[in-house]
């Protein structure tokens, strides 16, 4: 489903980093999101939306640049 709805994105474990990003496309195994920073591929993150009181763990799976200071990241739902 394309959607264009901003979220939160944090890492799961080790030095605590939240920023806030934007689904481009939600399913029910991942999303695509647009981000500022550069994600690794296999880090463990939570997506969290407080407006839909949604809250999940997910894996990035991809990370490839987007624009010039963005960055399409793919993660896979727990």
């Amino acid at each position: 489903m394309a959607t264009n709805t901003v979220a939160s994105l944090e890492a799961a474990e080790g030095p605590s980093f939240s920023e806030t990003v934007v689904f481009v496309n939600l399913s029910e195994h991942g999303a695509r999101l647009i981000t500022r920073r550069r994600w690794p591929v296999g880090k463990r993150v939570v997506v969290s939306d407080s407006l839909l009181n949604y809250r999940t763990t997910a894996e990035v799976v991809y990370c490839a640049p987007h624009s010039p200071r963005r960055f399409a990241v793919g993660v896979k739902f727990n």
